[in-house]
């Protein structure tokens, strides 16, 4: 197990090396797709689920929770501001359904 940090998590979180590489590589693609601060802001959405998963009794981030969390969570488009209100709980609930394996389609 490695630890890792993410922001919006304050404690190393343990992972498994493989899912520590994707998250590295997730946040590196995004910082040369679409610049530092979206890398910034996925990285903080993705503290908040991991501390959110953590919270909910679970050990440590493997692959499987780890792809779950890096290939379906949304950034808010370059031109879009971030979800706040009604539509920040829309896109906890596609999280939500993308972590049960809906793909992140809702209905």
């Amino acid at each position: 197990m490695e630890q890792i940090t993410v922001a919006g998590h304050p404690e190393p979180i343990p992972a498994s090396p493989v899912a520590a590489r994707m998250l590295r590589e997730r946040l590196e693609e995004t910082r040369e797709k679409r610049r530092a601060d979206a890398a910034d802001t996925l990285e903080n959405l993705v503290g908040e689920r991991i501390g959110t998963l953590l919270a909910g009794g679970m050990p440590s981030i493997d692959v499987a929770t780890m792809r779950s969390i890096v290939e379906y969570i949304e950034l808010p488009s370059e031109d879009e501001p971030e979800p706040t209100g009604l539509g920040k709980v829309f896109a906890d609930l596609k999280d939500r359904a993308a972590q049960r394996g809906y793909g992140g389609r809702i209905g």
